[in-house]
């Protein structure tokens, strides 16, 4: 693996900064780019991107032909997404060869969209999962890489599966991105996936 595996990274919040940590700690990955919300007020993004000498953006589409062509340009091999607001289109998921991919903080296919932790809660579900998984056209369909299942206790509340979360997501995420490096990773449709899927 003499070749660099050259990422572009979407993202937002303490989940974001620590799947970065892990990132650019690791010296077979080249960062290319970090990618902020729009609307952000995250601050250490940007930190960690002059520190570590990344290109960072903030951009209003990321579907625009420009940023597709400098993806191209750069050879880009994947691009990660980590809580980030914008829908990826057709364009821009073909312009990199092993795609995009997204960490999720629910068990996908039966959570799927926002506020997955309430809801979790709410339906009184004795675990949670975080997935990760491919990007598509459509909104967390796309097929699952890993997922994990993690239990819920009495004590828990919406804070603390958050917590869980901001831990698990990144370790998840990276592991992900490794396989998906090494080209030992599986890409499964989510119709294959039951509850009792661990």
């Amino acid at each position: 693996m003499n070749d660099l595996f050259k990422i572009g990274f979407f993202g937002d919040g303490i989940w974001a900064h620590n799947v970065l940590k892990l990132l650019v700690l690791d010296k077979s990955i080249k960062m290319c780019f970090i990618c902020a919300r729009l609307s952000t007020k995250d601050k250490i993004l940007k930190k960690i991107a002059d520190k570590k000498k990344i290109k960072f953006f903030k951009l209003r589409n990321v579907n625009n032909k420009k940023f597709i062509e400098y993806i191209k340009k750069n050879k880009i091999n994947l691009l990660v997404s980590m809580s980030y607001d914008q829908i990826f289109k057709t364009p821009i998921i073909n312009s990199v060869k092993k795609k995009i991919i997204n960490c999720h903080a629910g068990k996908l296919p039966f959570y799927r969209g926002r506020s997955v932790l309430n809801w979790v809660l709410i339906n009184g579900e004795k675990d949670f999962g975080i997935t990760t998984h491919f990007i598509n056209k459509k909104i967390d369909k796309g097929n699952i890489i890993l997922q994990k299942k993690y239990r819920i206790s009495n004590k828990d509340n919406f804070k603390s599966l958050l917590n869980k979360s901001y831990l698990e997501c990144p370790k998840l995420l990276y592991k992900s991105i490794k396989q998906i490096q090494s080209n030992k990773h599986k890409s499964i449709p989510q119709i294959k996936f039951s509850k009792s899927f661990s």
